[in-house]
């Protein structure tokens, strides 16, 4: 049977670790052949009880039929010889992540298997041209790029080196349909397009921090309860690991010659020096005991909701606050002048307008549909602006005050998202703009993909908080893409292709 008919194929699997365990589980489910190989027999043996216990929780879940477990025990060969992969149309590498062994694999596999079996990698950052260095038929390699835990993430990238053809790419697309994936077309870049968009949230979290401008704990609260994250920037680091976080964004930031855009700090490489890795160290950005709660292994979904009625200016952000009772005069002579400036820090918007800095509370409105509220005020400012965020808490606001900042801190990070999934689209690592949202709200539960919190948040204010970024700080690490800068100041939609 040819690889273009993957309902009735064989495919192989190689490497019976936690990934390779999952991609034969949903090859099962999906009613295929599966030969998994390892050298390890251990590792076979336990790999077989991982996808029975995956089958049984389906099975609980009325996902799969009872008769599956049999089909297990039918349909899957374990096998210490990788020559037991020959008969496969399609064979899944899931081995260490590293270069040196995973080209001798693939040159190994190509006298192994027939010359149109497709051979996919499951890197997750390595280059998949560089991996086919050593091998004779090049354009039959591409990479599969699954994530864990793989019969729950629906996401899988694929991607193609410059010699990858199209023939592979169909074959690779045929497969992750068959396994009940959503595969989305990838350039073979550093980081692909998940972990390359993923850098964005975490690493300018780790700059803010670096600042000063407020705790790790603050900061994830205000991603979750402001911008509606399932978890903080910093509980996802602890989560993944440190121990993996940082070398991929040290990975791919050399990898995009040293983009200041994609650069990590020095608290990032400390932790990772010091050996605290997060949760599967016990400690991290936060500490982890066993009573620790895990984030729910559900599917991932969108839970935030709608977030469309962002105020449109800050008028109707103080006029929301005078609706909760709030006494709002206004005037220079007030004893409290409330500002809500865009990509300024209080500082700034203070010069600019000719305040007094010591009267003077900056307000984040972007998470006032939650009734959450960032402060800030200029440098001296603590006792006002606690005392006024004291007042809001009497009104049923939850209320984060932060140092001073250009952009607060969910207007940064969310800007920081949007231009680089502004910039992937614009040097077109995803085949299709639309390819960027999908991924990220798949792959890593974002409510809402890059471009979304472009048309969300409005391309002329996201424009504008780069920009006062970059000039406020002197940093081209706030550089807007070209493609947000065309888009914004044309008034043309953020997925409009060129």
């Amino acid at each position: 049977m040819g690889p273009d008919s993957p309902s009735s194929a064989t495919v192989g699997v190689v490497g019976a670790g936690a990934m390779g365990a999952g991609i034969a589980q949903v090859a099962l489910t999906a009613g295929l052949n599966v030969v998994l190989h390892d050298s390890n027999p251990e590792a076979l043996s336990k790999a077989r009880g991982q996808i029975r216990a995956g089958v049984d929780r389906l099975m609980q879940k009325g996902r799969v039929s009872a008769d599956m477990v049999q089909r297990i025990d039918d349909h899957l060969v374990l096998a210490e010889d990788l020559s037991a992969v020959a008969p496969a149309q399609i064979v899944f590498e899931a081995i260490v992540e590293e270069l040196p062994p995973k080209q001798a694999l693939f040159a190994a596999l190509e006298n192994v298997v027939s010359v149109s079996t497709v051979l996919a990698t499951n890197t997750s950052s390595l280059s998949v041209a560089a991996i086919a260095r050593n091998c004779k038929q090049r354009e039959r390699i591409c990479g599969m790029h699954f994530f864990n835990p793989v019969p729950l993430m629906k996401l899988v990238e694929i991607i193609g080196a410059p010699q990858t053809s199209e023939q592979t790419f169909l074959t690779a697309m045929s497969f992750a349909l068959k396994l009940g994936k959503t595969a989305v077309r990838v350039k073979d870049v550093p980081g692909f397009l998940v972990n390359l968009l993923g850098r964005a949230y975490t690493t300018e979290a780790l700059h803010l921090r670096h600042e000063g401008v407020a705790s790790e704990s603050l900061i994830d609260q205000i991603m979750r309860d402001a911008a509606g994250f399932r978890m903080g920037p910093f509980e996802l680091m602890d989560l993944t690991g440190i121990d993996v976080n940082f070398p991929a964004t040290s990975y791919i930031y050399n990898g995009f010659q040293q983009d200041p855009r994609l650069k990590t700090t020095i608290l990032h490489e400390a932790m990772f020096n010091a050996g605290r890795y997060g949760r599967k160290s016990g400690l991290g950005f936060h500490a982890y005991t066993q009573d620790t709660a895990l984030p729910d292994a559900a599917e991932p979904e969108a839970v935030f909701g709608d977030l469309t009625a962002f105020p449109a200016d800050t008028h109707s952000g103080f006029e929301s606050l005078k609706s909760s009772g709030l006494a709002l005069t206004g005037g220079a002579t007030a004893d409290v002048i409330l500002i809500s400036p865009q990509g300024e820090d209080a500082a700034s918007a203070c010069v600019r307008l000719g305040l007094a800095p010591q009267r003077v509370i900056a307000i984040d409105f972007l998470g006032l549909e939650h009734k959450f509220l960032t402060l800030m005020s200029p440098v001296g400012g603590d006792g006002i602006v606690h005392a006024f965020a004291s007042q809001l808490r009497s009104l049923g606001y939850s209320v984060a005050v932060i140092k001073d900042s250009p952009g607060f801190v969910a207007p940064r990070i969310l800007a920081m998202i949007a231009n680089l999934g502004c910039e992937v689209a614009q040097i077109g690592v995803a085949e299709a703009p639309e390819d960027i949202d999908i991924a990220m709200k798949l792959a890593q539960n974002y409510p809402r993909g890059p471009l979304e919190w472009v048309e969300c948040l409005g391309p002329q204010r996201v424009l504008e908080t780069l920009q006062r970024l970059q000039e406020i700080t002197g940093s081209d690490r706030y550089r807007p893409s070209l493609w947000l800068r065309r888009r914004a100041l044309l008034n043309l939609p953020i997925r409009m292709r060129d």
